[in-house]
């Protein structure tokens, strides 16, 4: 086990402690974890893993709610109403285009993506 698996157990035990010069270290032993695969003297602190778990969520959704189609991945979430705002979309971008003399590319992407968010949509 790495020093870095075995500080992600320490990071949520009560017996952790900081110091200054080593970072973060066992609360008992004043050292860096030296066990295997469990600490046998392991005791979760619940309030620091759920605010790990929260942290990591955030994370996540954030890289989710920003990037590349991350409107579209928010309308596929919505399901079927999703779905039938984007084909609503694609259908007037590609006609208002189409009437100045432009054909995009997008739309039809943007048609396909909304009937797979109705399919998704009514599968649940």
């Amino acid at each position: 086990m790495t020093i870095d698996e075995q500080l992600k157990y320490c990071r949520i035990c009560d017996n952790r402690k900081m110091n200054p010069a080593f970072g973060l270290v066992c609360g008992l032993t004043n050292e860096k974890p030296a066990f295997e695969i469990n600490c046998p003297d392991f005791k979760i602190d619940q309030g620091e893993a759920d605010r790990l778990i929260q942290l990591e969520h955030d994370v996540k959704e954030e890289e989710e709610s920003t990037g590349m189609f991350a409107p579209e991945k928010k309308a596929i979430k919505m399901g079927v109403w999703g779905g039938i705002i984007m084909i609503a979309v694609a259908l007037i971008w590609f006609i208002a285009g189409w009437i100045n003399g432009y054909i995009y590319f997008y739309p039809p992407i943007l048609l396909g993506i909304g009937v797979y968010a109705i399919i998704k949509g009514l599968k649940k």
